[in-house]
């Protein structure tokens, strides 16, 4: 009885600690629904933009001595009540700049007014510290900017702490 106790309290362990992307590969971490996307537009997508959002996945406190992980939300909205939004490309990037994953094979159009997420797991720490996402995305001449935002929360215990980062445009190669 007890050996089948130790047992399963390390079967509990070594699941708890497995990396989320390890885990059910069965939950989308990019999201958006059906209704929110609309098929390529005919008119060109001429203004093409780049958002930089910094995403942080861990935070350490008590002078090194303490890190907490942190679940993300990166969300992008659509702002025009009128034009399609192309999100192009989604690259999540560790703190040292290096490429953890690519989140689109393809681009999504999203209607106006509509979003998509993209959800990092709360024990998902491949990118670490200084974590960040860029968003590639293209609108008509003349077209609204998205709004592209990350939230993050962290739950512990009973104690759960979150804030936001908003994203900011830069050059885009």
């Amino acid at each position: 009885m007890q050996t089948t106790s130790r047992l399963l309290a390390l079967g509990i362990l070594l699941a708890a600690t497995l990396p989320a992307h390890g885990r059910d590969k069965e939950q989308p971490s990019t999201i958006v629904s059906p209704e929110a996307t609309a098929s390529a537009p005919e008119q060109k997508l001429a203004a093409r933009g780049r958002s930089f959002v910094p995403l942080h996945s861990t935070l350490i406190g008590q002078g090194g001595a303490a890190r907490l992980n942190f679940s993300g939300l990166l969300s992008i909205h659509n702002t025009s009540a009128t034009n399609v939004l192309a999100v192009e490309k989604i690259d999540y990037r560790s703190g040292s700049g290096q490429l953890v994953e690519s989140y689109l094979p393809e681009p999504v159009y999203l209607k106006p007014y509509a979003a998509m997420q993209v959800v990092i797991a709360q024990d998902d720490v491949r990118a670490g510290v200084g974590a960040s996402f860029t968003v590639d995305w293209s609108t008509p001449p003349g077209g609204d900017e998205p709004v592209v935002e990350a939230v993050m929360a962290a739950f512990v215990g009973t104690r759960s702490y979150s804030f936001l980062s908003p994203g900011r445009r830069v050059s885009r190669p």
